[in-house]
């Protein structure tokens, strides 16, 4: 018995839609505080597809929380 097409797609979630980040955008490691709100509670940077950065903007977004932890600005993990 072979399953329709329709039937397998129908289980999938749609996904949501993230406006895009300005361009302008700039990030700083002297401002931890702009910076955690692209950190989750266990400490991972948040992805693209849910900050809606560009590519550009992630890695410089990466770059500054990372330079920010090496400087003790940003804790590496956080304790509950």
């Amino acid at each position: 018995m072979q399953t329709s097409r329709s039937s397998r797609s129908s289980s999938r979630r749609p996904t949501q839609k993230v406006p895009r980040a300005p361009k302008d955008l700039v990030f700083s490691y002297k401002d931890p505080k702009s910076l955690r709100r692209y950190i989750t509670e266990q400490g991972y940077i948040v992805g693209r597809d849910k900050t809606g950065l560009s590519q550009k903007q992630q890695k410089r977004l990466t770059k500054a929380v990372k330079h920010a932890r090496h400087l003790a600005m940003l804790p590496f993990t956080q304790t509950l």
